[in-house]
């Protein structure tokens, strides 16, 4: 991976792993608020439990009260429970009687007492005006004691379906009293596939302190005979006493009514499960006490064997915490107080706190990532920079330039030092350069004139070989030869060393290639009379720009290649191939030796020589390193390349070609 690529991987990790360690706090954090949480609740149910001992005798009440839930929703006297109004909070807390013939549910607000009954009965009696006895049809009966501790018994019934008639009247439920309709109770008798139901609404304020009322539900046997054939009450068969009914008691209520806009529901229950007040929760969307007359019994089955309890509680997607604490009457266990309060309440803050190290986690990631982004993309920028700039400092024939200057020297950081070196580097090599470029320039000079001298020398010998022995004259030839040959190794250096500069001096224009091939090889061949030099192409009528000299000296320099590497007897041939458009190829192929791949890579260079065999003349590798020159210089290419079939080598000169002018 690049330079900034990596900066951006391994930084990406440190920042994801921030809101991940936020996201293990905030679960701690989340446990602890659970714990104070339950740790509240069950001081707070403690205290509670102390509270209302003073209200020890609204806990005495019979197993088998009636209770009245408090009122939800409006209710309309109509006979039906409709879905989303009346009774429907309620519709699961029926209580049957005798397996299910009798169901009746009881709430309140804070003037009336509403009832609903369901009543299986396949052959209903209405009344009929000729039976004076009100107990001659199918009805209902209400007992009930007043304020003046008197027993009132109200009898009601219909002459089909639709409102009802309601009378007062004695002990034996036939006649009224005073044979007036009780306007004060409403109610709609309906009719159902099972039997009727019966809708209906009295005033609680009739009721006595002890709150006592029974209903029976009377079914008259024929249509003709019109007899009471089966009660069914609420009341204990042969128990004379009216059920109590139990309510949300009104004083436990206002004893801790300040804690009734608190997040938590409290809810007072006594020794039999039953409901006796509920505080707060109105903000919860689940609880245990609402609409219910009894809490579940695994629930607070250890509270009620004295001892304190808590409890998480799943309920659909909510999570309850209970607190609960016994309420003791001296040794007594009298009911219990039981504090829940809901985890989407508790948490709330929590999750406005998480939401906001979201946010702020997100909004530095996306600045410390914008801000990694720009700084690795300028930090790329500047090496890549800094690598171009380097490169363009030394040309294509390897030469530095003169003018060596980094625009990043000027930062004081990492990459300006990294300049700074480069600068200082390029400086160094380019006075030794310099310097090297110098030295052939100076050996002719210095070497030249000695061997001059001593070539002079040898001639004066030579003139007087007749005085001289044999021997003597053949080391004369002997140094002759070597003094020429370092003439050409001085001649040879001083070329290399000037071919830049004096190419630039070439005057260049169009000339016919063809033309100078087929002329050279002609000489070439008068000239090596041994050798088997020939020419494959056209003889004329393709040009290219450039110095038709250095290419002659180009092709001395790859012709005496082929000469000293080509088996003898074997051909050179020059070919100009002109099939491929705007380019001049020239092939130049020899039989002989192949040249190693690793071999073929460094002939270019200068002073490399893959010679094996002894010529007579030295070879310092140089002539193919000219010749590299002048193709460069005629913008063209050249290759050196084992052939195919593998008998020796070839040159290939790519020149581009120009129309004559």
């Amino acid at each position: 991976m690049k330079l900034g690529t990596r900066l951006l991987v391994f930084s990406s990790v440190f920042l994801v792993t921030l809101p991940l360690l936020g996201y293990y706090f905030i679960e701690k954090i989340e446990r602890s608020l659970l714990q104070g949480q339950e740790e509240v609740q069950s001081m707070t149910a403690s205290a509670l439990a102390t509270v209302v001992k003073g209200y020890t005798d609204l806990f005495d009440v019979e197993e088998d009260a009636i209770y009245v839930y408090p009122k939800k929703q409006n209710i309309s006297i109509d006979g039906y429970i409709i879905e989303e109004e009346d009774w429907h909070l309620l519709k699961d807390k029926f209580t049957a009687y005798e397996g299910g013939y009798l169901s009746l549910l009881l709430t309140e607000d804070t003037r009336y007492i509403y009832a609903y009954l369901r009543v299986k009965d396949r052959d209903i009696i209405y009344r009929n005006p000729r039976y004076i006895s009100l107990d001659s049809s199918d009805h209902v009966r209400l007992e009930y004691i007043d304020k003046d501790d008197q027993r009132q018994r109200l009898v009601m019934l219909a002459e089909g379906q639709g409102n009802i008639s309601v009378y007062r009247v004695g002990d034996d439920w036939k006649a009224w009293k005073d044979g007036r309709h009780m306007s004060a109770v409403y109610g709609v008798w309906r009719e159902t596939s099972e039997g009727y139901d019966l809708e209906l609404r009295f005033p609680s304020e009739w009721l006595g302190a002890d709150r006592r009322l029974s209903i029976s539900v009377v079914d008259v046997f024929g249509e003709n005979e019109r007899y009471p054939d089966t009660i069914v009450s609420t009341q204990l068969l042969g128990n004379e006493i009216l059920n109590p009914l139990l309510f949300h008691s009104r004083k436990i209520g206002d004893a801790i009514s300040s804690l009734k806009d608190s997040s938590s529901q409290i809810c007072i229950i006594d020794k039999f499960r039953r409901v006796r007040a509920v505080i707060g929760g109105q903000q919860m969307n689940d609880s245990l006490c609402q609409a219910t007359d009894k809490v579940s019994k695994t629930l607070v089955e250890n509270v009620l064997k004295g001892e304190e309890q808590q409890e998480r509680i799943s309920k659909d997607d909510e999570l309850l915490i209970v607190a609960a604490h016994p309420v003791f009457d001296g040794g007594d266990i009298i009911g219990a107080v039981l504090v829940s309060s809901s985890s989407k309440q508790i948490l709330s803050r929590q999750r406005i706190t998480l939401n906001e190290v979201v946010l702020v986690t997100a909004g530095m990631f996306a600045l410390v990532f914008a801000s990694l982004l720009i700084f690795s993309s300028w930090l790329a920028y500047r090496i890549n920079r800094l690598k171009k700039q380097a490169a363009s400092l030394v040309d294509d024939s390897g030469r530095i330039m003169d003018n060596i200057e980094l625009p990043d020297s000027r930062h004081q950081d990492e990459i300006g030092e990294l300049s700074r070196s480069f600068s200082a580097l390029l400086h160094r090599l380019n006075d030794y350069t310099r310097f090297l470029e110098t030295v052939p320039r100076m050996l002719r000079h210095e070497i030249l004139n000695p061997v001059n001298t001593i070539s002079m020398s040898l001639q004066n010998l030579q003139g007087k070989r007749g005085r001289l022995q044999d021997d003597e004259t053949g080391d004369i030839t002997t140094a002759g030869n070597a003094i020429e040959q370092l003439q050409l190794i001085v001649s040879s250096l001083t070329e290399a060393a000037n071919i830049d500069d004096a190419l630039i001096q070439d005057e260049t224009e169009s000339f016919d290639i063809a033309a100078l091939l087929a002329e050279y090889v002609s000489n070439s061949q008068r000239k090596h009379e041994k050798a088997n030099l020939l020419y494959r192409g056209v003889t004329q009528g393709i040009f290219v720009e450039g110095n038709d000299i250095r290419m002659v000296q180009l092709l001395d320099k790859i012709k005496d290649n082929a000469l000293d590497f080509a088996f003898p007897d074997t051909s050179i041939v020059f070919e100009l191939d002109i099939s491929q458009g705007d380019r001049a190829v020239i092939y130049i192929k020899n039989e002989g030796e192949s040249i190693p791949q690793q071999q073929l890579d460094l002939l270019f260079q200068g002073m490399i020589s893959q010679r094996s065999a002894k010529t007579g003349r030295p070879h310092l590798g140089i002539g193919l390193y000219v010749a590299h020159k002048i193709a460069q210089f005629h913008q063209g290419q050249l290759k050196i390349a084992n052939r195919r079939d593998k008998q020796g080598v070839e040159v290939v000169l790519v020149l581009p070609a120009v129309k004559n002018r």
